[in-house]
């Protein structure tokens, strides 16, 4: 059986096998409670996270670090502040380019890029940033839990922040965890290698968790409240 929350209204749906009885259904909901309810104060807390238009003045998280958007149209401001390569890359009126400069990030784009485009060229830098460092973490992560993924990929998830196909063991990591420090990074990963040991969040599972990430627990709080560097 699976459980889903559906947004805005948190309605909770079960997928079970068809000779599955009404009374198995409600028992599995009723084991399940803590769960749903960890669930709805997430998607309340995601809700809470400030509309970002990225425009220069605003602030971006990366890695839980926060630095002051700055976006870059003209090409010979570009040049002095990105380099020769960004000014070239903007000059062909497609492309972008994203940097860290102290408590700046910038971001050298063609002046037409909207809000919704300015956003995939910060999204797409941080991708490439979080599968630069995600090898590491994935061979210390796997190294402690025993298991490891036959292989991984990052990308925008709504209202979970990893998952694990247990048959494949392949496992996907959402590209916001790239806004949070970098040890929520560590606790995602181990809780999906986790999977492949166990398969559901039951007790065996957190025995497991509590021998592979102690600190589990309060990362899970943590977590929580950090929707504002989304």
């Amino acid at each position: 059986m699976y459980l889903r929350l559906k947004m805005p209204e948190a309605k909770v749906f079960v997928s079970a096998p068809f000779h599955a009885s009404l009374s198995e259904v409600e028992q599995f909901i009723s084991e399940n409670l803590g769960w749903i309810e960890r669930q709805r104060k997430k998607q309340e807390q995601l809700a809470q996270k400030p509309v970002r238009r990225y425009e220069t003045g605003e602030t971006v998280y990366v890695w839980g670090k926060a630095y002051e958007l700055l976006v870059l149209t003209d090409p010979e401001m570009v040049r002095q502040m990105c380099g020769e390569e960004a000014a070239e890359a903007l000059q062909g009126k497609s492309r972008a380019a994203v940097k860290t400069e102290n408590t700046k990030l910038l971001l050298a784009c063609p002046a037409g890029f909207d809000g919704a485009k300015r956003e995939q060229c910060v999204d797409r830098w941080l991708k490439q940033q979080m599968e630069a460092f995600l090898p590491v973490i994935f061979r210390g992560c796997g190294s402690v839990v025993g298991k490891q993924e036959t292989s991984w990929y990052v990308r925008k998830m709504k209202t979970r922040w990893g998952t694990c196909n247990i048959r494949t063991g392949r496992v996907c990591i959402n590209l916001a965890l790239g806004h949070l420090p970098p040890e929520f990074l560590s606790y995602i990963v181990t809780h999906e290698l986790t999977h492949l040991w166990e398969k559901g969040h039951g007790e065996k599972f957190r025995a497991r968790m509590d021998r592979y990430y102690p600190q589990w627990r309060d990362r899970r709080k943590e977590i929580m409240k950090l929707s504002y560097m989304l």
